[in-house]
């Protein structure tokens, strides 16, 4: 079967990780890159060994050569961009988060569904292995019924990991183009899918959080705290957000880590590290019985979760099959980061539906 030929939109630092997914795909390869920046798709093409190359958009959706494209860019351009990659009959692999409200996550899911064509939102934290090995678990029964999960975000010091552009650093923190507090719309939306991951759709929301930059560039969304219930089940969860600027984090790229703990009727699981190893634990570790057991064997490294992600994709055009995220749910997890959001300003507790 042919292999899927793909087309980057957007050529940013976060490309370098996409990119390592078509090293050796079995099922996609890489052909086009697009960045309205001509110093920076000239580097990229460089460095990615890509002959075609565009400055606009439009010209690559163009191109009969293409048959997917992977959307890696700042977040207020997602709707337009994504609604002219499925109108040019491109199957679409956009970058987390969905979109900037509602309404647009609606307006992609009505055409995507009217397109032909896969439309799938990319959130690596699904295919990093510790937490596809958890869930696993989790579905396998090994810790008995799931009742509750708790989640910890902390940004630091980071310590061999990336210099992060100015300009990406600005985009993400400008309310116009970033959408909200980073730690909750932007690195949160990780942390929303995740929990859908595990547990399933939230029903209410409430979060606290210092709000007295909101609406400005300085507007963190830290610290916070998050507690949710979860749909049609007494399970509850909590999030807490927390920027330590003089702790030393462990990392390849960005400096912060996450982790999580899911309680059961049986034991507990923990994920100890993804995007960084801030704490040089074991990165699966369940408690069942009375006893404690450390999971070593598996893939750690969070670009791996990009190389997993990018074979999903392709994989899933050739095999003609849905891959995770597919719209509704890509566009819960949207509504968990936003109710969030909406609860810390408005001071009380809110409804996703």
């Amino acid at each position: 079967m042919r292999k899927v030929t793909v087309g980057f939109i957007g050529a940013g630092q976060i490309s370098e990780l996409h990119a390592r997914g078509y090293e050796d795909n079995p099922t996609g390869r890489l052909v086009a890159l697009a960045d309205a920046n001509p110093e920076v798709v000239r580097h990229r093409a460089q460095e990615y060994a890509i002959e075609t190359t565009y400055t606009d958009y439009h010209d690559l959706l163009s191109d009969p050569g293409i048959d997917a494209v992977e959307i890696l860019l700042p977040h207020h351009l997602h709707l337009p961009v994504t609604l002219d990659a499925l109108a040019a009959g491109k199957h679409v692999s956009l970058q987390k988060p969905m979109a900037l409200s509602l309404d647009e996550a609606d307006r992609m899911i009505e055409a995507a569904a009217s397109s032909g064509v896969l439309f799938r939102v990319f959130e690596n934290f699904r295919t990093y292995e510790p937490y596809m090995r958890a869930k696993a678990m989790l579905d396998a029964g090994e810790i008995g019924e799931p009742l509750s999960i708790r989640v910890k975000t902390i940004s630091g010091r980071g310590v061999g990991g990336w210099i992060q552009p100015v300009e990406a650093k600005a985009w993400r923190h400008a309310p116009t183009t970033g959408g909200g507090p980073p730690a909750i719309i932007d690195h949160g939306y990780h942390l929303t899918s995740i929990v859908l991951f595990f547990m399933g759709p939230v029903e209410t929301v409430h979060a606290m959080a210092d709000t007295r930059a909101a609406g400005t560039a300085d507007y963190t969304g830290d610290p916070a705290m998050v507690i949710w219930k979860h749909k049609d089940s007494e399970k509850y969860g909590s999030w807490e957000i927390t920027h330590a600027p003089d702790l030393m984090v462990r990392t390849d790229f960005y400096a912060g880590d996450e982790w999580l703990e899911v309680t059961g009727t049986r034991g507990i699981l923990w994920v100890m590290r993804c995007s960084g190893n801030l704490l040089g634990e074991a990165p699966l570790i369940m408690h069942r019985d009375g006893a404690t057991h450390r999971y070593h064997d598996m893939e750690t490294n969070w670009s791996d979760s990009f190389v997993r992600g990018a074979r999903e994709f392709t994989s899933a055009i050739q095999n003609g099959r849905q891959p995770d995220l597919d719209g509704p749910e890509a566009r819960h997890a949207l509504a968990f980061s936003l109710a969030a959001m909406k609860s810390a300003l408005d001071h009380r507790e809110v409804t996703l539906d």
